[in-house]
């Protein structure tokens, strides 16, 4: 084994000696070098133990390896296999391993002694903490109110949500689920499901010429950030793709574009309708995107010829003009004309957008624009442009099929909150609305999810967990001692993801799909479980008929019942082996489409063909038991016809078109929603201002949130390596903002909402627009263990080298401390970029 000195006067003398002949012959017979997959220990120099996996450390569930040497998990790196992430890991991934061994871990059950919020436990075995929620759900069941058990979750495993959501939920009787989503995604989400059905989009970044970003920062944080980070820097560097990006602030990816264009909070609407109006007042349109419009529906008359439909969006978008959109965003009009232009000229474009954009009281309308301005420019489903996502079609296990309908509690919906469409539900006030209705769940358990830290209006938040009158019993299912879990009344400590089984339904960018399964690298520390195989057991000891005894078993029979894994991925023995596998005779699939539907699929006797909207659907599918009601009504307006969806006439032939998704909508791309239209809103895209930004006083200020690439909202504070990156948040402000407010670099200064105040440190920047501040979200912690918040938790291990470890000082601050609970008006989507501020500076 070669030491370290004897390495570098090695090196030394190959860079001082030239290269000898023999040396040349011999560099020319080395065996070729491999890359990755094989890693050798630092001390003995033996071959270490590699376990194939997927990583948990944000949504993008990369394909990862981790390397074990006698037990102890050393390195975690990317599969050199996987064609989603490309053999690379973000530093998140990397520093999974130090969640394992995190020395202010959860790693037994613990029980409530005093009140809500004193710190004060005591250590429970697990057949007692089992005991304790089996005893309260069997008398829910026995009472016959099932419902009243209130289950909540953040980002899991798909096979997780699968065996827990889908079949113990439902077999126990309650169906009061409710997952994360309404916390930053709905918006895109619902605004996709109205246009083309799908709910999820995959951008070509391997094809484009141009990328044109609305308020994405998918080189730090993205639901497929490290998949679409790599495409997008290759082709850049490689290719010389363009990229302009509109954002508040100079993110990262602000930075690393050809052109940043610092907008208005809250105005991209205002700048995508304005490019909309300039590509058919220049007839930018013809070529691509006049082809594209014959599968577009923009104005009630779904039938339309592409001439009407060009007519129609004429009028509509008249007075967008780019000069509107300069004195609404602030962004000049001649660049608005230029890039409306490059858009056409340059080839294949990619609209980018996410929560800078959408997080936001118009955040539908903004998506439903880009979607116009994408197929305006013949920009959907091509090569190089936006794309229905392709994923893994796993085949999951559906539990028993005897079980009695789900109850679930009568509050939960959007409906509550004011939200036209009830598709993805609010979880993220949930809270609240227990307070405001009355209805409460007397057992409310999350699951990898910090409700307290997450949602907004944190101080509401703390009194509505510590009160046992709105919350009964509580239970948090985690790995690590956070806010929330330190206001619950039993705690389960959870695995890690290197330590479980899952399986995930990764977006693969590449348009072919990735199979990739979890598991355990390393044994479970301490006494932590698997929360799905607590479920199984609980599932045993309820007497409800699960079909499964663990979390493996579940996702073994996943493998079974996935022909493409099982037939050519060698089942679950093969996935635990290669950690990935995907068809390599496989070749990415565009303009989907533009599929034609088989004749003898429309001729059967329980197909009707809609002359309204010009759809094929098929009443028994949709689950109609009425077919003379179905004909009579029509597609439309029969509830649930899009379940039978089956193809849409345009002109003489019949398309697979763009299918619903849990909208029934027809098999255009809606441009035009009749949805939004039936419930009263605007059917094209219109655009909304932001309520709370039309009357600023003096002093007052835009606030916008960030997230940074070396943390996952609060699921990473506990990981040493990530906090000592990035563990305080300073206050972004623009100098002249600053000046007229008489604050200074580094001074310290009182942001005050209409919910709450905090102190902070100002950072002066150029890299944001006048008017507007931002903060990260992941500081100001208050619990998560010694390198989260500074505060060590009731099962904190002593060791000098953790305590010496932790150099740095103070947490930051957390800016939900300051955003009020605040519903975009279709989806639900908590309004996260739109809360307004009094800034002064502090004396002394």
């Amino acid at each position: 084994m070669i030491n370290r000195r004897k390495f570098l006067l090695s090196a030394t003398a190959a860079i001082s000696a030239p290269l000898l002949p023999a040396a040349a012959e011999s560099a020319e017979k080395s065996p070729p070098m491999t890359e990755g997959g094989v890693e050798y220990s630092t001390f003995s120099g033996a071959e270490l133990e590699a376990v194939p996996g997927i990583c948990g450390e944000c949504p993008s569930h990369c394909a990862i390896i981790g390397y074990s040497d006698e037990g102890q998990l050393v390195k975690v790196e990317g599969n050199p296999s996987s064609i989603r992430n490309l053999g690379r890991i973000c530093s998140k991934g990397q520093a999974g391993m130090t969640k394992v061994y995190d020395p202010d871990r959860l790693l037994q059950p613990m029980h409530r002694t005093g009140k809500r919020g004193e710190g004060k436990w005591q250590t429970i075995s697990w057949e007692a903490a089992i005991e304790q929620i089996r005893e309260r759900l069997a008398r829910l069941r026995d009472q016959g109110k099932p419902e009243r058990f209130l289950f909540q979750h953040g980002w899991i495993s798909s096979s997780a949500e699968k065996l827990i959501g889908g079949i113990f939920m439902p077999a126990f009787g309650s169906a009061s689920i409710l997952d994360q989503r309404c916390n930053s995604l709905s918006a895109r989400r619902v605004a996709q499901q109205l246009t083309w059905g799908g709910a999820l989009d995959s951008p070509d970044l391997e094809r484009a010429r141009l990328v044109v970003n609305f308020g994405s920062n998918l080189l730090e944080a993205d639901t497929n950030m490290v998949a679409l980070a790599r495409r997008l820097t290759l082709s850049q560097v490689d290719r010389r793709m363009k990229m302009v990006t509109f954002d508040v602030r100079l993110s990262n990816t602000a930075a690393k574009s050809d052109q940043w264009v610092p907008v208005k909070p809250g105005t991209d609407l205002a700048v995508i309708l304005a490019m909309c109006h300039q590509l058919v007042a220049d007839e930018g349109y013809r070529g691509a995107g006049e082809r594209f419009l014959e599968f577009c529906q923009v104005s009630e008359q779904a039938t339309a010829t592409v001439e009407e439909k060009i007519a129609h969006l004429r009028a509509h978008l008249e007075s967008y003009t780019p000069e509107w959109a300069q004195q609404v965003s602030g962004v000049d009009a001649e660049l608005i004309r230029r890039l409306s232009a490059e858009i056409v000229d340059s080839g294949p474009t990619c609209f980018l957008s996410s929560r800078g954009a959408t997080a936001r009281y118009n955040g539908v309308e903004t998506e439903r624009a880009l979607m116009l301005l994408a197929a305006l420019s013949g920009n959907i489903n091509n090569p190089g442009g936006r794309s229905e996502a392709v994923l893994p079609e796993w085949q999951f296990p559906q539990g028993p099929e005897d079980r009695q309908p789900a109850r679930r509690l009568g509050f939960l919906g959007n409906e509550e909150r004011g939200a036209r469409l009830q598709m993805f539900d609010a979880g993220d006030n949930v809270l609240k609305r227990i307070k405001e209705v009355g209805e409460r769940p007397e057992l409310y358990l999350w699951y990898h999810h910090n409700p307290l830290f997450a949602n907004a209006d944190t101080g509401a938040m703390r009194k509505i967990m510590k009160d046992e009158s709105l919350l009964p019993f509580t239970v948090a299912v985690s790995s690590v001692y956070d806010e929330s879990a330190a206001l619950a009344d039993l705690i389960l400590p959870d695995t890690t993801p290197l330590e479980c089984f899952g399986i995930e339904l990764g977006i693969s960018p590449n348009r072919i799909a990735e199979y990739s399964l979890r598991q355990p690298m390393v044994a479970p520390q301490g006494e932590a479980r698997d929360f799905v195989d607590v479920c199984c057991e609980l599932g045993e000891k309820l007497g409800l008929n699960i079909g499964f005894s663990s979390h493996e078993a579940f996702v073994e029979a996943a493998c079974k019942e996935t022909p493409v894994v099982k037939r050519k991925a060698r089942g679950f023995r093969g996935l635990t082996k290669s950690g990935v596998w995907h068809d390599k005779k496989l070749q990415p699939q565009f303009n989907a489409h533009q599929v034609e539907v088989p004749g003898d699929l429309l001729q059967g006797e329980t197909v009707l063909f809609d002359e309204v909207t010009g759809v094929y659907w098929d009443w028994r599918l949709a689950g109609v038991t009425d077919p003379a009601a179905a004909e009579r009504q029509g597609y439309s307006g029969t509830a649930g016809a899009g379940r039978g969806y089956l193809g849409q006439r345009i002109g003489d032939k019949v398309y697979r078109g763009f299918a619903p998704g849990q909208l029934d909508k027809s098999g255009y791309l809606e441009l035009y929603s009749p949805i939004l239209a039936a419930a009263g809103l605007p059917g094209l895209p219109s655009y909304q201002a932001i309520p709370s930004h039309q009357q600023l006083e003096p002093g007052q200020f835009m606030l916008s949130t960030f997230k940074v690439n070396v943390q996952t909202s609060s699921a990473t504070g506990n990981a040493a390596w990530l906090s000592e990156i990035h563990h305080d948040s300073e206050v972004w402000i623009n100098p002249l903002s600053a000046a007229e407010q008489g604050v200074t670099e580094g001074s310290r200064i009182s942001l005050r909402s209409a919910v709450g105040e905090v102190e902070a440190v100002a950072r002066l920047t150029q890299g944001i627009m006048p008017g507007a501040i931002a903060i990260s979200i992941h500081s100001g912690r208050w619990e998560g263990g010694r390198y989260a918040s500074d505060q060590r938790t009731p099962q904190a291990i002593d060791d000098r080298h953790h305590d010496a470890y932790k150099w740095w000082q103070g947490v930051g601050v957390h800016p939900n401390d300051l955003i009020a609970d605040s519903t975009e008006p279709v989806a639900g989507q908590q309004c996260w970029m739109d809360t307004v501020v009094s800034l002064s500076a502090k004396s002394g």
